[in-house]
């Protein structure tokens, strides 16, 4: 496997992610590449990990590194300007690389 790389990204959170300390790797999160048929995903999914590297004042929007585990992963897709939902049992955030 080659070494572990990111892309930096804006995440706006569904929920406050105060929570969520700054320069530590959140763990455990989707990214869903199919569809939603009642309470389960379709199609391809992916683990990603999420690094808040800094926040926005006034909003719930955080600045991050967002890597996938796997080389195998869709890393072509992660270019300026593409966007996708992060999943933690449930959406949880928006994030587009920057």
């Amino acid at each position: 496997m080659e070494a572990i790389r990111s892309v930096k990204a804006l995440i706006t959170w569904e929920k406050d992610p105060s929570k969520y300390l700054c320069n530590i790797w959140l763990q455990d999160l989707i990214v869903n590449y199919g569809s939603i048929e009642g309470k389960q995903f379709t199609g391809e999914t992916w683990t990603v990990s999420v690094r808040i590297t800094g926040r926005i004042e006034g909003t719930w929007d955080t600045y991050a590194d967002v890597r996938f585990i796997v080389d195998d992963a869709p890393w072509q897709d992660l270019v300026n300007g593409y966007a996708f939902r992060l999943w933690a049992g449930r959406e949880v955030a928006t994030v587009k690389v920057l």
